[in-house]
């Protein structure tokens, strides 16, 4: 007999998928083949993870829910699915592959992220670029929104730039809270992301944060009074070339850029 999958759990904010439409979508936009180094993210009760399987002849999964590991462990071969109980955001993506594969590996990553931690996590998948090829990841509408935001808009902010450094990650579909067991009250969207080939090292990173988290500091005000604020000077806006009177929504990604060129080294 078939073991019975555990309820959901609100503090792990659990919403499982079950529409297979959905599922088989997100497995379509993952590429896989059979060198395909696979990871997912939250597999829940294992909807995704069985259409997974379907294709990839092993996939590592992270689950922080005791209850929904065993379950897992119950349900699929270990010799197909390696289960990890931990949290997601403590992973050390190269270390897993070396554990798992006996090497660095370029992960391909899915998942239907909990809302309660998808901006954290995506700010983690830009910390471990270096371990990961590409990924295909669910979020709340609203944060997929800012994380494909173009400069100008209420959207735009440092979720628009910073994982946008090191991805080119594009919308592919949104989902309807039908889709989702129990029903949660958004929508959901589907995104795609592919690491960059050419992208800022992990010190012109920090320094880019730390632009960012400057000037979008105080939406109202001018970059000039957010730069001042937190260095004491508005000297690199000069050297930058950028004009202080404009507002950090107002700024393209390549003007944030050469703005973080200029920003002294985070120590």
């Amino acid at each position: 007999m078939d073991p019975t999958p555990p309820r959901p759990r609100k503090r792990f904010g659990q919403n499982f998928l079950h529409d297979p439409a959905v599922i088989e979508r997100i497995v379509a936009e993952l590429s896989i083949s059979t060198e395909t180094a696979l990871l997912e993210i939250g597999p829940g009760r294992g909807a995704l993870t069985r259409a997974l399987l379907d294709y990839a002849s092993k996939v590592v999964c992270v689950e922080i829910d005791r209850d929904l590991v065993r379950y897992l462990r119950d349900t699929f071969p270990a010799s197909r699915l390696h289960v990890i109980e931990d949290d997601a955001l403590e992973i050390d993506f190269d270390r897993l592959g070396r554990q798992v594969h006996g090497r660095s590996v370029g992960w391909t990553v899915a998942g239907n992220l909990p809302y309660n931690i998808s901006k954290p996590i995506a700010m983690r998948l830009v910390e471990s670029v270096e371990s990961i090829e590409r990924a295909v990841l669910m979020f709340q509408r609203e944060v997929a929104r800012r994380l494909c935001a173009a400069p100008g808009g209420a959207d735009y902010g440092p979720l628009s730039i910073l994982p946008r450094a090191v991805y080119e990650i594009e919308r592919v579909m949104d989902v309807a809270p039908g889709a989702f067991r129990p029903r949660p009250e958004v929508v959901s969207t589907v995104t795609r992301w592919s690491a960059r080939e050419e992208r800022p090292s992990p010190d012109e990173l920090e320094r880019l944060r730390a632009t960012l988290k400057a000037a979008f500091s105080n939406r109202r005000k001018t970059l000039k009074n957010n730069v001042r604020r937190a260095l004491g000077s508005d000297a690199v806006l000069g050297q930058a070339g950028l004009d202080g009177s404009r507002r950090a929504q107002e700024l393209s990604p390549e003007e944030f850029h050469a703005l973080a060129a200029e920003w002294p080294k985070v120590r």
